[in-house]
């Protein structure tokens, strides 16, 4: 039953980058059952390792209603950053799959923001928010100190979570994909997904399911002036996960 109940892929991150729209689409398909809720997310990994038997009773749980279906998903979005889990992962689902969806990062960043504020942890202006980052302590008790809500431009180095997950899980087993892409061309982007996580490629009718989780309507457009320093802040970031993961981010309106 244990074995039965580990994952197959896991949906890893970014955090405000259409991982929840991913598990829907996913979720369509006759062979795939992702764990639910999806919100909370299940965390496996987060936090200090515990014996193999603790994970695979919460998979069992998880996954308990996937009934026939060979292709099971955990979506935890704040893999992606997190080193531990990275390291965890690694050590208990050595034959796992890990998918990546990353957004153009101030774009993911102000989102970010916007959500944080929602929540009302965030009090801040955007820019003053941005200039103390990493200066600010959690609002949020050690347990939860993964979610780190003030940190927003950090978790758009991508090029830094890639070099790690590639490094423990090899190139074949880790997928980055653009939630632009997701987002403006759904069925090569969910075919190309379906064949990476083992399943075959098959239409989901994923352009009739909107937006999910958006925070465009939270707040203002994000000011111009301050959009253009932080993209020429991130550029270097950019174009070296470009590099790394032979992406074409073009989708981002960076300069090559």
């Amino acid at each position: 039953m244990a074995e039965r109940a580990c994952p197959t892929f896991i949906i890893g991150g970014a955090p405000r980058a259409g991982t929840n729209f991913l598990c829907h689409a996913l979720d369509r398909h006759p062979d795939v059952y992702v764990a639910k809720p999806y919100m909370p997310e299940p965390k496996v990994f987060m936090g200090a390792e515990q014996p193999w038997p603790e994970y695979a009773r919460r998979y069992a749980a998880l996954f308990a209603a996937a009934g026939a279906r060979t292709a099971l998903g955990e979506k935890t979005s704040y893999y992606l950053e997190n080193e531990a889990a990275c390291t965890l992962i690694r050590r208990h689902l050595p034959d796992v799959h890990m998918l990546f969806v990353v957004r153009e990062p101030v774009a993911r960043a102000y989102s970010n923001y916007l959500w944080t504020k929602k929540n009302g942890l965030e009090s801040l202006a955007f820019e003053e928010a941005v200039r103390l980052e990493g200066r600010r302590p959690s609002p949020l008790p050690p347990e939860r100190g993964y979610a780190r809500p003030y940190d927003y431009l950090s978790r758009g180095c991508y090029d830094v979570f890639a070099e790690r997950w590639f490094a423990a899980h090899g190139r074949t087993r880790v997928l980055f994909t653009l939630y632009e892409d997701l987002v403006t061309k759904p069925g090569p982007v969910l075919a190309r997904i379906q064949a990476f996580i083992g399943v075959r490629p098959t239409p989901l009718g994923a352009e009739d399911l909107g937006v999910i989780n958006s925070a465009k309507e939270m707040g203002p457009p994000l000011d111009a002036t301050t959009e253009t320093t932080l993209r020429e802040r991130m550029a270097p970031a950019v174009r070296r996960f470009a590099a790394l993961t032979d992406l074409d981010v073009g989708a981002w309106g960076y300069p090559a």
